[in-house]
């Protein structure tokens, strides 16, 4: 099944940062794919893709261009829609409904129950999206899609 996680890169700049970055970043902390048996944080992925399935997915000024999937690679690109970009350069809301995880450097929030690996802790879940979409901090956000 596949997930889309929100990862959040406090602090960073876009200019500071690649596409190869981020997937390093989140595959030393929650990813089996990094071929550890067991990695830092827990959670279900064993593979995952920047944007992957979902494509460019988050609507900013500014923004890396995720890899492309068998599932978008005939659609073509969204103008103004990335896979990675600045909190600061969202030019709209946050569409919650494809996002089923928020990620920090440290943890991971799941929006539901039903996945059972990671912090369910919805409350958090949604304060993070607040935070992103009020621009309460400054960071980097990427969709990332994570297979179990």
């Amino acid at each position: 099944m596949h997930f889309t996680t929100l990862f959040i890169l406090k602090g960073e700049k876009l200019e500071n940062i690649s596409l190869q970055e981020v997937e390093n970043l989140f595959c030393e902390r929650f990813c089996y794919c990094c071929g550890e048996t067991k990695p830092k944080y827990q959670y279900w992925c064993d593979w995952f893709q920047i944007g992957g399935r979902w494509g460019d997915f988050l609507p900013s000024k500014r923004g890396i261009l995720g890899d492309r999937s068998w599932s978008n690679e005939s659609d073509p690109r969204q103008k103004d829609r990335h896979a990675i970009c600045e909190i600061k350069d969202l030019t709209e809301p946050l569409d919650r409904d494809y996002i089923y995880s928020v990620a920090t450097k440290s943890k991971i929030y799941l929006k539901n129950s039903e996945w059972h690996y990671g912090n369910v802790d919805k409350e958090k879940f949604n304060k993070l999206l607040d935070d992103i979409d009020n621009k309460k901090f400054d960071g980097v956000i990427a969709l990332i899609d994570c297979h179990d």
